[in-house]
């Protein structure tokens, strides 16, 4: 026989048992009910969704064609092989299931047209929840069908790099320009400051080097925007091996009577090291220093153009991604991909005559520690080279370029 505890112990839990389920059924009388599954908008798809209805006629008029897409037909269509075989379904598709070839195109419109994510997936009749998964999945099977574009730092590479930047922009030695820039994202939640940048919006970090036609030759994505400085480059597998000289560079070359190793070129926010030439600081700059100054900054032209390209053809980079940081990190992976596909694909459509300025934000300069004797020496011998004192490496108009 129970006590009277007890049963009162069980008649509270079936008291609270009962109010419980009166509140769900309220709850359920209070919920409007679903008309439908899938609204009829979004089942309209096949016929009125915009790959239906548009991706015919924007192939009979090339220049549309290339204006929603950034390629030209026979581009989208050597892409759409590549990656065709990482987007095959792994099990049976429903008959509304969207077509392989749509959802490249849907994806790289909202890359090329930097519209909302919502208001490109209305257009192709595509809810907001299935396109973020569709931009995973494409973003994901371009890097993998396209990351060889970006070559292997061999020694045979570097050669070639540094001959290109010694005949497009006359800078001896030179393997790479290396540069970095924030891509704002929406802060995810509970991230406080984790992403928020010294310029006051939240981001992650793209660094990469280039060669001399704006080739992307390394890309590092994903360092917080709080730490985009300097160490987004040096904590990099590649940073780290060039500035402990693990690569396998070229033997030193003799220029103006001195073996010079072979380096990148960086902005004044790197540090000066035998691997990596920057600028002379400070404003009590002697003429030779200033000209050197000049032709770095030109040669360092390749980076900026780089970004610039990138972020004019893709310009869902110039607006904030309201994505979670680890796919942003394949959407941008997957734009660098783009970029040295197309350049090496139609370089002559792709890349413009005048090249716009980013509109991506620079890093932050970081703390540099002090240069080695060795390192300045290098810098010494560029500069008395590009100065003239060899006979043959002024440029003529540099003095005025410089200010000098």
């Amino acid at each position: 026989m129970l006590s009277r505890k007890d049963a009162n112990v069980k008649l509270v839990v079936a008291m609270a048992a009962c109010i419980v389920a009166l509140e769900e059924e309220s709850a359920q009388k209070k919920r409007p009910r679903r008309k439908y599954w899938v609204s009829p908008y979004l089942q309209e798809r096949s016929n009125k969704g915009r790959h239906s209805s548009d991706f015919q006629n924007l192939l009979k008029t090339p220049s549309m064609f290339f204006e929603n897409f950034h390629m030209s037909e026979k581009s989208f269509n050597t892409l759409f092989g590549m990656v065709e075989e990482y987007l095959i379904p792994k099990r049976n598709t429903r008959p509304d299931a969207i077509p392989i070839k749509a959802k490249l195109a849907i994806v790289l419109e909202f890359l090329a047209s930097g519209d909302q994510q919502r208001h490109v997936g209305a257009t192709y009749r595509i809810s907001k929840q299935h396109f973020g998964k569709i931009i995973l999945q494409v973003s994901i099977a371009i890097w993998t069908a396209l990351q060889k574009e970006l070559p292997k730092w061999t020694t045979g590479n570097m050669l070639k790099w540094a001959r290109g930047f010694d005949d497009e922009w006359s800078f001896p030695n030179c393997i790479g320009a290396v540069g970095g820039k924030h891509v704002a994202i929406k802060a995810p939640p509970n991230s406080k400051s984790l992403f928020h940048n010294y310029k006051g919006f939240h981001s992650v970090v793209l660094m990469a080097i280039c060669d001399a036609h704006y080739r992307f030759t390394y890309i590092v994505v994903g360092a917080l925007g709080s730490e985009g400085d300097i160490n987004a480059f040096t904590h990099s597998d590649l940073g780290e091996q060039l500035l402990l000289d693990e690569l396998p560079f070229p033997k030193d070359k003799v220029i103006n009577g001195h073996c010079t190793p072979y380096y990148i070129v960086g902005d004044d926010a790197f540090p000066l090291h035998k691997r990596l030439m920057k600028p002379y600081s400070g404003n009590d700059l002697d003429r030779k220093e200033r000209i050197f100054n000049y032709r770095l900054s030109r040669a360092r032209r390749s980076i900026e153009n780089a970004f610039g390209i990138l972020s004019a053809r893709w310009k869902a980079l110039q607006h904030t991604l309201l994505i979670n940081p680890s796919k942003v990190q394949k959407i941008v992976v997957a734009c660098c991909a783009l970029h040295n596909f197309l350049i090496r694909e139609s370089r002559a459509t792709y890349v413009m005559q005048d090249i716009p300025s980013t509109v991506l934000t620079d890093l932050q300069p970081g703390r540099r520690g002090r240069p080695q004797d060795f390192s300045k020496e290098v810098r010494n011998n560029v500069k008395e080279y590009l100065n003239g004192t060899a006979g043959y490496s002024q440029l003529p108009w540099q003095d005025e370029s410089a200010g000098v």
